[in-house]
């Protein structure tokens, strides 16, 4: 089973035409006239070429990267559970366990790149400053590589490979869904499963909003651990423009991280620099 295949297949490929339609019907049913200006199409068109270039990275490289994590996994001799406890379980229920326990994952790994080294990595998605549709599709590939590496990691350690087709699509699905441009929360159930509301919170350009609602599906997760924001509707502004991340150019966007990171090291060189210099001057 090549595990990235299917999941980037699905979560690119696929995504694009969900979200087509997904645009579409949003248009018919509800009269969203925002989601048909040219400032939204822009933003549409970037989020797609941000997905081309991952599929070419995909074709390239995926392979690869499949076969060194798992070969790197297989060395460490981690024990696996027993593949028949999931025999008699029906599929749908083991669905759903995959579908909380990729959750709890990318909750975690969604949570590493809300820090200042792991921002670089996750920037490209929160730079769409008119989150609908297709911003699902936009993640840079070395996020879609870091949050695919947790779960393909949990999946060999569980040994249910068999429902990552199903999984994958569902996350196709439910990231075209939270990213809508709808004021849809979901009473009751919502720290069951993640709703439009509770996802552009975590897109608000603001900073009490920042590095909450981490979880993709399951809200819960947020709640257990400190990181949930929902005060109501929200009328914020989108994108991450205040942290320097643009919008609608696609090459500077892929290539932020690295410019990034760079700033970063040089900062980190300067203050040990400067900390050395201090030193010696004391002594």
């Amino acid at each position: 089973m090549e595990w990235f295949d299917w999941i980037f297949e699905v979560g690119f490929g696929t995504q694009i035409l969900l979200a087509l339609l997904a645009k579409y019907l949003l248009y018919v049913a509800f009269k969203k006239a925002s989601e048909l200006t040219a400032h939204a199409d822009a933003n549409m068109l970037t989020s797609i070429v941000i997905a081309s270039f991952n599929l070419v990275a995909v074709y390239f490289f995926v392979d690869d990267v499949n076969d060194f994590l798992q070969a790197q996994y297989d060395a460490l001799g981690i024990p696996t559970l027993d593949p028949a406890i999931w025999d008699g379980l029906p599929l749908f229920v083991v669905c759903i366990i995959g579908i909380i326990t990729k959750d709890f994952a990318d909750y975690w790994s969604h949570r590493a790149m809300h820090t200042k080294w792991g921002w670089p990595t996750h920037a490209a998605h929160h730079s769409d400053t008119h989150v609908n549709a297709f911003t699902g599709l936009r993640v840079h590939f070395l996020e879609s590589f870091l949050m695919t590496m947790a779960y393909v990691l949990l999946l060999t350690w569980m040994q249910i490979p068999e429902i990552i087709p199903i999984v994958a699509l569902f996350y196709a699905v439910q990231g075209i869904y939270i990213h809508l441009d709808l004021d849809w929360d979901h009473g009751r159930f919502k720290y069951l499963f993640a709703s439009p509301r509770y996802h552009r919170w975590h897109h608000a350009d603001v900073p009490e909003a920042y590095g909450k609602n981490l979880a993709s599906v399951v809200p819960l997760f947020d709640v257990m651990f400190g990181t949930y924001y929902n005060p109501g509707v929200c009328k914020e502004e989108m994108g991450a423009l205040k942290t320097g991340v643009p919008d609608k150019n696609p090459l500077l966007i892929y290539i932020y991280p690295f410019r990034e990171w760079a700033d970063l090291i040089r900062d980190e060189v300067t203050k040990l620099s400067e900390k050395l210099r201090k030193s010696r001057t004391k002594s």
